[in-house]
């Protein structure tokens, strides 16, 4: 498909891209597109906002087409470095007008009418979600439609209020909007992560329904028997991470690229890496430096099972991504991670249910520890109770551990792991547990600091994410123990039950 647009010399082809030519003819009213690098992404998707623009049906007011649009990015340096940049090598400043650089970074197009063609009044906001006055700017705009770049690196939610903002620009007076709806543009990502169960488990349907699409990988994966017997290298076959690629013919925007990008692409990656960048499949990368390096899910995941007369003792993170690990203390001093509870958007009611639910079902007859986090015992400004408290409404006993400092809880679960007990580690965790195992693989990591070239440093502070709530929930659940404190499990009696001591040491 040719997708051939000429206002003032601008042409728009898109012939070798078969996945972004299907890309454009959808009628989707939220459409996501994803790829490898390079593979010409963010670039389809300003043609595209352009091309909308185009198709507007002229005001019958004055005959202009007007519109606007909304580009979002996760941060303001990715925002400038990345999405603007790419933005103006299509429509550059000094053919179709300056950027207003103060906040928010606008970029107004106008054609005036001429040899019988409608002018073109368009005007497209830049906005970063790393800024509160962005965030407040993007729930007040009236727009026509919406481009979220790089989409695995922003919550729903922000896609979710997007669909309620587009469609209302331009006015019934000016001819209404011929086109609403969101695009949406990634690398791959996780296959926890929202887009993943949208696109290939649950896509919305109807009308207005949702539509993904794929581009194929930057690169392909070699069989070693397929290699030729000579040379492999010196005929395009590049080894990296123990296994052999070659680029893909079928990848779109090769006739962009420089010979041999992908080959240059592989240099020093890990297998992860290129799983995602350059073969573009759904995988887990890790970013920065892990907040659990003594973790290795090779020697530390495995199938297991609640041994009987052993307490379950349980840790809680509070706040509206609640989670809760549930884990043993061994005879022999090695903790089981057996289970965990993780929740997105959830107030502590409907969390107290289902943590109850869970240990009736799993657990039932266990003596249980509870322990969470010290800031739970504050009280709400409202209804002045704390979490611990209507935790206790609930029949959960739960007790704030002696401190919620970091250093401390991280050494609560990195002592054990650097320990063997009777030949295996002194940690270990269920294989079902998978969102606590990618959060100690390195979904709960310390973000790199830019620095000099040769130099890496990291924040003090580890990134607060979708990982890091079961990672503090394990930290509580461990270090909670030191209080030595044991109550009996709520699944006996949604009645508050009288504690009894119990020596248990983390640290033994």
């Amino acid at each position: 498909m040719t997708q051939s647009n000429q206002v003032s010399g601008l042409k728009l082809d898109f012939s070798t891209s078969p996945t972004v030519a299907s890309f454009f003819r959808s009628k989707a009213f939220v459409r996501g597109l994803m790829g490898p690098v390079g593979s010409g992404k963010s670039y389809a998707c300003c043609a595209e906002i352009f091309r909308r623009a185009v198709q507007q049906r002229p005001s019958p007011r004055d005959g202009i087409k007007y519109s606007r649009f909304a580009i979002v990015r996760n941060t303001h340096p990715m925002l400038r470095t990345t999405t603007l940049k790419t933005w103006l090598e299509l429509l550059p400043e000094h053919v179709w007008g300056p950027v207003k650089y103060s906040p928010p970074i606008t970029h107004h197009i106008k054609l005036p009418p001429r040899d019988g063609a409608a002018g073109i009044d368009m005007e497209v906001i830049f906005l970063a979600l790393d800024d509160p006055k962005d965030v407040r700017k993007l729930l007040s705009l009236e727009l026509t439609g919406a481009w979220v770049n790089e989409c695995r690196e922003l919550p729903k939610a922000v896609i979710d209020g997007l669909t309620h903002r587009v469609g209302r620009f331009p006015t019934k007076a000016d001819g209404g909007p011929t086109w609403r709806g969101v695009i949406l543009d990634t690398n791959p990502m996780d296959d926890d992560h929202y887009y993943y169960k949208l696109a290939e488990k649950e896509r919305p349907s109807g009308r207005y329904g949702w539509e993904f699409f794929r581009q194929p990988g930057g690169v392909i994966e070699v069989d070693i028997e397929d290699l030729p017997d000579d040379m492999p290298e010196a005929q395009g076959y590049t080894h990296q991470a123990g296994r052999w690629w070659k680029t893909n013919a079928q990848a779109e925007n090769l006739k962009n690229l420089p010979n041999g990008y992908y080959d240059q692409l592989l240099g020093g990656k890990n297998l992860d890496w290129i799983r995602c960048y350059a073969e573009g499949k759904y995988t887990f990368v890790q970013e920065g430096r892990p907040v659990w390096p003594e973790y290795n899910d090779a020697m530390m995941a495995d199938d297991l099972m609640p041994e009987p007369n052993v307490p379950i003792q349980i840790g809680l993170d509070f706040g509206l991504t609640p989670a809760a690990i549930f884990a043993q203390k061994m005879p022999t001093g090695r903790w089981h991670v057996l289970h965990e509870l993780v929740t997105f958007d959830m107030g502590l009611e409907r969390f107290c249910s289902m943590l109850k639910s869970e240990l009736a079902s799993r657990f039932p007859g266990f003596e249980t520890m509870v322990w969470g986090d010290p800031a739970g015992s504050q009280r709400d400004q409202i209804f002045e109770t704390t979490a611990f408290d209507h935790l206790k409404t609930h029949g959960i006993i739960a007790r704030p551990t002696a401190t919620n400092e970091f250093r401390t809880r991280r050494e609560a679960l990195a002592i054990p792991m650097g320990r063997l007990i009777d030949g295996k580690p002194g940690f270990m965790i269920d294989r079902k547990c998978m969102r606590l195992r990618k959060s100690l693989n390195g979904g709960y990591h310390f973000k790199r600091i830019a620095m000099g070239a040769g130099q890496e440093r990291f924040r003090d502070t580890p990134n607060k994410n979708e990982h890091s709530h079961v990672g503090d929930a394990a930290g509580y659940c461990l270090l909670g123990s030191e209080h030595k404190i044991m109550t009996k499990s709520p699944n006996r009696s949604v009645r508050p039950v009288q504690a009894k001591v119990l020596d248990f040491d983390v640290f033994s």
